[in-house]
């Protein structure tokens, strides 16, 4: 599909507009490795916004068509975070599913298709979409390349969910579609104990005579949807709870429409647009809005930088964390991902302080070069480095970080070994964990993050919720045991009202409302789990919760002053 449909001008200093053009020029006539060469010698974030995502595209395409997929795939992310025109969104989208199948990463690929908008595309352009996607569907290989013209009209789909299944539902029996076998199986049971406990302590599971089916789903895509077929036609559950593993919510998507089953996930990442899965992990729209309003409105923060893994989770954090900055009036100058599982975190901070493309900061090094000179300096020790070596550029008030409170930990210290020092750090609810005082010490010194479990000062729900756990089975319950009893919360909601088919549950289910559950308030609302969070912050090497409205962490004395 040719992606360069968007003909957005490219605005900066003429000679990069220049070298734009050549490598446009060179793409096109087929000289890839000169046009990639090209677009090396480009700074984009001195480009404006509209032009970073053409450059960003255009380098997407040149990389692709060079076989290297990996790289082509950060570039099409970038190029969709940056857009601001929705009527080319979809072009993008299309070119990183192009990326992600080259990669045989088919669940993936398939995710990006099922996000693109089709009548905001030309019909050829749809008919290239639906026949990328038949093909990944299909298990066909072979080039997938984003500039690849379909030659015919797309084959039927070989998804066997192409009508609606009419049979019978129990309107008392709910499915419990876990991993229960296999390397996901303690997270699995874990999940089960919440699920269950919620339905114990309610009296309308011996009132209604409720029954808890549970499935392994085990941990592939087949399983999953084997899983829910065995529950849907044998078992003739009425409603599901899970998936827990977010390759299963993809999975799910189509055989939920068809057996027009309603699901509840777990899962952390939010799953594909289906008005059958609805999701109760912590939204990624309550934590942005959070943070971002905390870091805005309390903070006086307007310029922030992004520094994300290059997967479904981060992809979708950093762009819910880029959509609430623009919302509040302000501005993202950096954006970086990096690999899952990366432990050398000097590349990506270097990026972000302006330290990796030092070829754009000619006149400082020069500068540099000239003082060492006049000074008669000639090694590099402690006293003369600052001759040798370029200060960092750190034109942003935070640092938002979306990764678990082990990665942070690492990245947070890489800022100060390159001498960013001082900076505000702001997360997600992952941080929530020991490992980052651990590891990054003291410069983890004022963090802060929203918390949709808060232990520190919880709310009744939430004290009711965690001494019933821990009384049932002699142990404190985390987040993911919370969300699970809210998922569970949230079916027994439905239950009290009696629903005599799948498809009376869905619809009930989307208006579900003021749930009292394990994280205090819960509401669904666009197929989500809605929270009011909390914020933690990390002072003097503790967490503390921070209180609505200012930057002050309370003390204990206040917590339990207000828990009382």
């Amino acid at each position: 599909m040719e992606t360069e449909k968007p003909t957005a001008t490219l605005s900066t200093t003429p000679s990069k507009v220049d070298l734009v053009k050549k490598a446009q020029s060179e793409y096109a006539t087929g000289n890839v490795t000169g046009a990639l060469e090209t677009l090396k010698k480009v700074t984009p974030e001195k480009l404006k916004a509209s032009s970073q995502t053409e450059y960003w595209n255009l380098r997407g395409l040149v990389e692709l068509a060079n076989r290297d997929s990996r790289s082509a795939e950060i570039s099409f992310q970038k190029a969709i975070t940056a857009n601001q025109n929705p009527d080319y969104l979809g072009y993008y989208q299309y070119n990183l599913a192009s990326a992600y199948a080259d990669e045989k990463k088919t669940e993936e690929a398939i995710h990006e298709l099922n996000l693109i908008k089709l009548p905001l595309l030309e019909v050829t352009d749809q008919k290239k979409v639906n026949l990328l996607k038949d093909k990944l569907m299909s298990g066909q290989t072979g080039s997938l390349l984003a500039t690849a013209a379909p030659s015919a009209t797309p084959p039927p789909s070989p998804t066997p969910f192409k009508e609606i299944f009419s049979g019978p539902a129990k309107s008392n029996r709910i499915g419990i579609l876990l991993p229960l076998s296999g390397k996901y199986e303690s997270f699995g049971k874990k999940v089960q104990r919440a699920i269950e406990l919620a339905f114990q302590s309610s009296p309308l599971t011996k009132d209604l005579e409720i029954e808890l089916i549970p499935m392994d789903s085990g941990d592939n895509a087949t399983s999953h949807q084997e899983a829910l077929k065995k529950l849907v036609e044998e078992q003739q559950v009425i409603a599901v709870i899970g998936p827990l593993l977010s390759k299963g919510v993809e999975a799910l998507a189509a055989p939920s429409d068809f057996y027009q089953v309603p699901v509840v996930s777990i899962a952390q990442v939010q799953g594909t647009a289906s008005p059958h899965i609805f999701s109760c992990s912590v939204s990624t729209q309550d934590q942005a809005s959070k943070i971002v309003d905390y870091a805005v409105n309390t903070r006086g923060f307007k310029k922030f930088a992004i520094l994300a893994p290059s997967n479904k989770p981060g992809e979708e954090m950093a762009r819910a964390f880029w959509d609430q900055v623009a919302a509040h009036g302000g501005e993202i100058k950096a954006y970086e991902t990096y690999e899952p599982g990366l432990t050398d975190f000097r590349e990506p901070v270097d990026k972000t302080v302006g330290l990796f493309y030092t070829e754009t900061r000619a006149q400082e090094l020069k500068a540099l070069a000239d003082k060492r000179k006049e000074m008669n300096i000639t090694k590099k020790t402690m006293k003369t480095q600052q001759y040798f070596t370029l200060p960092p550029i750190v034109d942003f008030d935070a640092v938002f970080i979306a990764d678990e409170a082990k990665t942070v930990g690492q990245i947070i210290p890489t800022f100060t070994y390159r001498d960013a020092k001082n900076l505000s750090y702001l997360g997600i609810t992952t941080w929530n964990s020991n490992q980052l005082i651990s590891r990054a010490g003291d410069q983890a010194e004022g963090a802060t993050f929203p918390v949709a479990f808060n232990t520190l000062n919880p709310p009744a729900d939430t004290k009711r919720f965690y001494d019933l756990y821990n009384a049932t089975y002699n142990t404190p319950p985390g987040e993911l045991d919370a969300t699970a009893f809210d998922a569970a919360s949230a079916v027994l909601a439905v239950l009290k009202e009696k629903p005599s088919s799948r498809e009376e549950f869905n619809s009930k289910l989307t208006n579900v409302g003021n749930i009292e559950g394990a994280t205090g308030t819960v509401s669904i609302k666009n197929q989500h789990c809605s929270r009011e969070l909390a914020l933690y912050t990390v002072k003097k090497g503790e967490f503390e919760t921070v209180k609505a409205g200012t930057n002050a962490a309370t003390t204990p004395d206040e917590q339990n002053k207000d828990s009382n």
